[in-house]
């Protein structure tokens, strides 16, 4: 889809390459600023699905099942360099919203620990110590990128209540709907044992019959991402932005007059090439390197040694918390955060939210046939079929529990990364070289027993294995910094000496943080539009980044002030 024809020979002034929550953002706001902009974007339009009738359809879908929602080929991972990969479904999205069509929809602000400390293991105690890490101190300080962060909240317009332990927590939210019984009862016990939970920031809207869709398109946009809250409504506005689905990025190389030319091919595989003054590669953190590596001509061949280097996820930890006393749960489950174990001691750990998701029979059985595919034990379709009867077991004993998460911060090492390798056929195939380190397994096991003693005395259990990577998560392979030796991009998302190269999504992250990611990546990007309208003198149509804090009237933090909210 797009909404007018391209003439190949027409110049842009910006070219964005990916259209998920970084480059919808850049390229909205761009386009609001009078610059005219191209987006180039692999994927359709995805298709809105319902639940499919019977177990076993179910059971044998795969993840894009037709919809268009998730990245057409599995990704090939392995731990080490020179073993065998094994192919694993990444939950990458793709087609306009990208993965932010697919996320949870977590909206948290990284804490300024995140932005001012170089955290590295050597200078931890056993058996917290290993290798040193490189450099995840960010080059821009916490206090400028608060103003992305607030106009990031503008645009998405979360939910929730603010940190009470977090004295820089000026975030910009609508309140939330009121939380079931057993909610309630999770916030007394946790308080019971000097915890501060908050209402969590979330980009739902809650629109009547709202299920808070984790995992899928939400067919009633109640989820906010960077399309339908930023390049969506800009196009609407006939701002000058050309959307263009379908079409397949190949390289990117310097031409005359300080200008680029990105090169790829339409939806009939026929080859385009399309110039601009400025190109933002928004293609995610497992695709924007590939880019940077098959456009080596660039750097005359040399690419930087950075790029693709310094992978990171989050831990997939999930833990689960029996019912107090058999309250229901009845409402929005996506409702609840703490941030008490963000930091221990000198160790970065994360904040504990809830998953939104149910502990169902499909949700077990699911995490299981993940973790025998990271084993390589999948077995295709027996292996999902296999593992149906084991989720209902596990059912039985997770029934009526209440599912957390924890995106325990992963550190940057230079041999986890991301490349490409062909495949038997001569496909192209995204290529994931990732360890966990020992230092990432102790802190895991230390949150585990912080979060134990959070809930006590109700039962908490772990169901996903220590360490477990979330794929969904990819961050960090092109790291920004304060010097080209230490990053592959500056403090504004340049790329170093290459003038009107920038990247704009999670590739820039130089640190993981210990909250997703979603709302770090839309100020980033934010940042990113800002230098892109500035350099070109859009003059009165520059971005603003001086939105004041809204006003709130409900008491900092105060998770009791927002049951009464309707």
């Amino acid at each position: 889809m797009r909404d007018r024809p391209i003439d190949p020979a027409y110049s842009f002034d910006v070219i964005v390459i990916g259209s998920g929550m970084a480059g919808s953002v850049v390229a909205g706001r761009c386009a609001e600023s009078g610059l005219k902009v191209l987006v180039l974007e692999k994927g359709d339009h995805p298709r809105w699905q319902g639940r499919k009738k019977g177990i076993l359809a179910r059971v044998l879908s795969t993840y894009d099942d037709g919809a268009g929602e998730r990245w057409p080929t599995a990704v090939l991972v392995r731990k080490q360099e020179g073993q065998r990969y094994r192919e694993s479904k990444a939950a990458v999205g793709i087609g306009p919203g990208g993965s932010a069509r697919l996320y949870g929809a977590a909206l948290g602000r990284a804490a300024r620990i995140d932005f001012e400390r170089d955290f590295q293991p050597p200078q931890w105690p056993e058996p917290y110590r290993d290798g040193a890490a490189l450099l995840n101190a960010w080059p821009v300080a916490y206090d400028e990128f608060l103003a992305a962060y607030r106009e990031a909240e503008r645009l998405l317009a979360p939910l929730g209540t603010r940190d009470p332990l977090d004295p820089d927590d000026d975030a910009l939210l609508g309140p939330p709907p009121r939380i079931s019984p057993a909610h309630e009862a999770l916030v007394a016990r946790l308080a019971d044992n000097g915890r501060h939970p908050f209402r969590m920031h979330v980009g739902i809207a809650y629109k009547p019959g709202c299920s808070e869709c984790q995992g899928n398109t939400c067919p009633r946009d109640c989820k906010a991402h960077g399309f339908n809250r930023v390049l969506e409504p800009a196009m609407a506005k006939a701002a000058p932005v050309t959307l263009e689905t379908t079409a397949t990025v190949q390289t990117i190389e310097r031409a005359a007059g300080g200008r680029w030319t990105v090169r790829g091919k339409n939806a009939a595989g026929e080859p385009v090439a399309f110039q601009a003054g400025k190109v933002v590669l928004a293609a995610g953190a497992l695709n924007t390197p590939r880019l940077l590596e098959a456009s080596a001509a660039i750097w005359d061949g040399a690419v930087p040694p950075l790029v693709g280097r310094g992978l990171m996820f989050h831990t997939n930890d999930m833990f689960a918390v029996e019912n107090p006393e058999g309250l229901s749960f009845h409402g929005p489950r996506k409702v609840l955060a703490f941030r008490d174990h963000y930091l221990d001691g000198d160790l970065p750990l994360a904040e504990c939210q809830s998953l939104g998701m149910v502990a169902s029979p499909a949700l077990i059985a699911v995490h299981l046939y993940r973790a025998m595919q990271q084993r390589g034990l999948g077995l295709g379709v027996f292996g999902k079929l296999a593992m149906r009867p084991i989720g209902q077991i596990g059912y039985r004993i997770y029934e009526g529990s209440e599912m957390f998460a924890a995106p325990l911060q992963d550190l940057p090492y230079a041999d986890n990364r991301v490349t490409t390798v062909l495949d038997a056929e001569g496909h192209e195939r995204i290529a994931i070289t990732y360890r966990p380190r020992k230092e990432l397994i102790a802190r895991v096991k230390r949150l585990r027993q912080l979060v134990s003693e959070a809930f006590a005395p109700l039962k908490v259990r772990f169901p996903t294995a220590v360490g477990q990577p979330n794929y969904g998560h990819p961050m960090g392979t092109c790291r920004m910094g304060s010097a080209p030796d230490h990053s592959v991009v500056d403090a504004r998302g340049q790329v170093w000496d290459c003038p009107g190269l920038y990247v704009a999504d999670a590739s820039a992250f130089p640190s993981s943080l210990g909250i997703n990611p979603a709302l770090t990546v839309a100020a980033h990007a934010i940042r990113v539009a800002e230098a892109l309208v500035a350099d070109a003198g859009a003059g009165s149509g520059q971005v603003q980044l001086d939105t004041p804090p809204r006003e709130d009237t409900s008491p900092t933090g105060s998770v009791a002030a927002s049951t009464a909210a309707s």
